[in-house]
């Protein structure tokens, strides 16, 4: 979750003081023009209280299955919390939910919470401080990946991390030197503050993990340089061996758009939060921003890297001219119904009668609930060909 937010959430809790603003909610950008045939099915708030162990739910900044959904509509899925320690220890809410593809609903059933880091394995340190960003379970080894914002005034850099279902941290997985951030200020490498690793998916085979940070890294867009549409690294990482194998750019839109009448182009505010493998090489990227008179704004992209230009290799900072995965847009999600909310996370669901595709998509409330909540949605998508979507590329 970037800083901005939550100083903007913080900010929500000192207005809701006063007896006028009762029952406000998130200003929100919605372009129903955009909405690309998205169809919002069904949606639960969890309450606070909703939680295992006298734990609170909230938090929640990303969704993975865990068991797909079976015969009878009934599958596990995991959101991590990304609690820095405030209201437990470092963990994902289990949830079991059921399915009616006849209705197009879905209820929530049993909850219960999978720790991340209860133990450590001998040749593993624990992190002093865990900000849980991203995670997908690994059928295959049992085992849940996942990212640490980090928490960079403590020194905690971020990281990514492979757990037991026991809550036994087995590994930290090495970043890419490029990633790591440096000590210098302004900091000239590397992920930037409250702007780490929010997107990770696995192949299907789950031999590989793919990745991208928030924002730029540091060298590719730091203060002084001209701002262009920021490029995000999509790193792809071979578990066995520990290496980067692949690694190509992603651009981010600006937000607000620069033609806005009386408005300056943004960049630092809008940020990529989830990524979802298609399994042919291109993916699905949620991008989330807000910005003060704009307010917020949530879309979902397909993007294909196929012709993109090759970054492995490349350190040094990214030029604007850089070929990165062509993109297009699926939907302004606000604009289809998504309630305005600080949604963080998706992951696939079941399919639809007729064919479609389905996503779960999740929120993060920041332990506030008094601008948001902590919601479970389920949304069914048009047709993911990327010549359908070419007239709306940005």
């Amino acid at each position: 979750m970037a800083e901005h937010l939550r100083q903007l959430f913080r900010l929500s809790i000192a207005l809701m003081a006063l007896p006028f603003l009762a029952g406000c909610a998130i200003p929100a950008a919605a372009d129903p023009a955009a909405a690309g045939g998205v169809e919002l099915l069904d949606q639960r708030v969890l309450r606070r209280e909703d939680g295992p162990l006298g734990i609170p739910v909230g938090g929640l900044s990303e969704i993975a299955v865990m068991a797909p959904v079976d015969d009878t509509g009934l599958g596990r899925f995991l959101a991590i919390s990304d609690d820095r320690g405030e209201w437990g220890p470092p963990r994902a809410l289990r949830l079991d939910i059921r399915f009616d593809l006849k209705s197009n609903r879905f209820r929530v059933f049993d909850r219960d919470w999978q720790w991340l880091v209860a133990t450590a394995a001998d040749e593993v340190t624990k992190p002093d401080v865990v900000d849980g960003e991203a995670l997908r379970y690994d059928p295959f080894t049992e085992r849940m990946i996942w990212s640490s914002e980090g928490w960079p005034q403590s020194r905690v850099p971020p990281g990514l991390y492979e757990s037991t279902l026991d809550g036994e941290l087995v590994r930290q997985l090495p970043l890419p030197a490029h990633f790591l951030p440096d000590a210098g200020k302004p900091q000239r490498r590397g992920i930037r503050p409250n702007k780490g690793i929010e997107g990770l998916d696995l192949s299907p085979d789950g031999r590989q993990i793919t990745f991208l940070s928030e924002f730029a890294l540091a060298q590719d867009q730091y203060p002084g340089r001209a701002v262009h549409r920021p490029i995000l690294r999509v790193a792809t990482y071979d578990r066995r061996t520990g290496r980067e194998v692949a690694e190509h750019g992603y651009r981010l839109e600006l937000q607000p758009d620069p033609q806005q009448p009386g408005m300056s182009g943004g960049t630092e505010i809008n940020g990529a939060v989830s990524i979802l493998m298609l399994g042919d090489g291109r993916y699905l990227v949620l991008e989330r921003g807000f910005w003060f008179g704009y307010r917020l704004r949530v879309r979902l992209y397909l993007a294909d890297p196929a012709e993109a230009e090759d970054l492995l290799a490349r350190e040094a900072p990214l030029d604007a001219d850089v070929v990165t995965a062509q993109k297009w847009l699926v939907s302004d999600l606000i604009g289809a119904g998504l309630p305005a909310d600080n949604w963080e996370g998706m992951a696939f669901g079941p399919d639809l009668r007729d064919g479609r595709k389905t996503l779960i998509l999740v929120s993060d409330d920041n332990f506030n609930q008094i601008f948001q909540s902590t919601i479970i949605a389920w949304i069914a998508l048009p047709p993911l060909d990327s010549e359908a979507h070419r007239a709306k590329a940005p």
